[in-house]
């Protein structure tokens, strides 16, 4: 996902994908950790979750000192409602003894935020763009500090500024699909889906989050279809929201829906 530089730090190697000062440091002290992590978050761009969490966790058995592994999985099972494993990974963040760069203090200082329960988190996340307005990294993070404040309206505001910036932008339009979808713009939303299927068109995920947008207008029928494609791509993707679109259209018109052949 990004270029990998390293520099000599303290005595030991720490390793990072920082690229002339744009991209946010990741601090580590082995190169294999990194490798693990890099590949984590390319997959949780995907929502590959399974195999993002599984190169999270290898990257931690390489460095367990590994900051912004540990941040990412805080944040993520905050995001899924899992207060324990959050509780867990952002506690370890918190108490890293690795020497951390300006942005990963800052994304510290979020994570003490969130455990005393707070959620105004959007001052740090746009503190983080204005220190690496070139990263989509920052952009993400300050999506989700506005998302967990409830912030719609700032959260689209961002994502499009991230559309800009951003050499591969699809995962930004998935984000907007749904945010728009909070506002009930349902037109921008369609637009948004469609332009993440555009950009990404062998990612089952791209017709997974089509099928949501369909579901959400009632449309079971055409969420069924969009479902089983994700499904047909991935049977790792979609075939419960596939089972539960069917019926869904099967109890409101009345009428056995046609299975859709693998």
């Amino acid at each position: 996902m990004y270029l990998l530089f390293f520099l000599l730090a303290v005595g030991i190697q720490v390793y990072s994908q920082a690229l002339e000062g744009e991209l946010i440091p990741v601090t580590t002290n082995s190169k294999l950790a990194l490798s693990y992590y890099m590949q984590g978050i390319k997959f949780l761009d995907d929502v590959k979750v399974k195999d993002a969490l599984e190169n999270f966790k290898k990257a931690l058995n390489q460095d367990k000192e590994f900051f912004m592994t540990n941040y990412q999985l805080a944040l993520f099972f905050l995001m899924n409602r899992d207060g324990d494993s959050f509780k867990e990974y952002a506690t370890a963040a918190v108490n890293c003894n690795a020497k951390l760069s300006a942005a990963e203090e800052l994304l510290k200082n979020a994570l003490v935020r969130l455990k005393q329960g707070r959620n105004d988190l959007t001052d740090l996340g746009k503190k983080l763009v204005e220190m690496y307005p070139a990263d989509p990294v920052s952009y993400n993070n300050l999506v989700s500090y506005q998302s967990l404040a409830g912030d719609s309206t700032g959260v689209i505001e961002t994502l499009n500024k991230a559309i800009k910036i951003a050499a591969r932008p699809a995962t930004f339009y998935n984000q907007l699909g749904y945010a728009y979808l909070t506002l009930k713009q349902n037109d921008k939303a369609e637009d948004a889906f469609n332009k993440y299927i555009e950009l990404d068109p062998k990612n089952p995920n791209v017709y997974d989050s089509k099928g949501d947008f369909y579901m959400y207008l009632k449309k079971y029928k055409k969420a069924y279809e969009s479902y089983m494609q994700a499904y047909s791509m991935d049977p790792s993707f979609s075939h419960e929201k596939a089972v539960m679109a069917k019926q869904l259209y099967e109890r409101t018109e009345g009428k056995k829906l046609e299975i859709i052949s693998m």
